[in-house]
């Protein structure tokens, strides 16, 4: 009987509470994944983008994601020397005579390979991660080898 008299007690209140909640649900924030200060896509391409060979680009190892970080504070790019491509990359690289080493910001969910492709005279970095993973973006940069400095850099998760 007291467990009778419980329920019927706060029936009501229950219901009130769906039917207030149900009334702001045009109110409720959607919850999205935060983005990265170094998200930048690109926008509409209007030609072909050109995907540079893996050889071209490589990881940052983890331990010297933090110091790499440090040089891509400002800059979507930085310049660094012969020498410290090996240190950032975790090993020896080949570095034809032509070409100059660059720290270049990356991004990643869970996959944490990229693709470095050439639009027009910018850099498209984009892991290959599904672009509607809502999982947090991770820093990785990435040592890139190139012969000519891109005007700019996009990043971003996905294809």
């Amino acid at each position: 009987m007291k467990l009778m008299v419980q329920a019927c007690f706060f029936r009501p209140i229950i219901v009130l509470a769906v039917l207030a909640l149900s009334a702001c649900d045009g109110d409720t924030p959607k919850i999205t994944a935060q983005v990265d200060s170094w998200f930048d896509p690109p926008g509409a391409i209007d030609v072909e983008p050109e995907l540079l060979p893996q050889s071209a680009h490589h990881s940052v190892v983890p331990e010297r994601i933090t110091e790499a970080e440090q040089f891509l504070e400002k800059t979507a790019i930085s310049q660094i020397s012969p020498a410290e491509v090996e240190y950032f990359a975790g090993q020896k690289v080949d570095l034809p005579a032509v070409t100059r080493p660059y720290l270049i910001r990356g991004l990643y969910r869970t996959k944490q390979s990229h693709s470095v492709r050439i639009v027009g005279s910018a850099l498209w970095v984009a892991s290959y991660d599904d672009e509607m993973d809502t999982g947090p973006m991770r820093r990785r940069p990435l040592v890139l080898i190139m012969d000519e400095v891109p005007e700019r850099i996009y990043v971003s998760i996905g294809q």
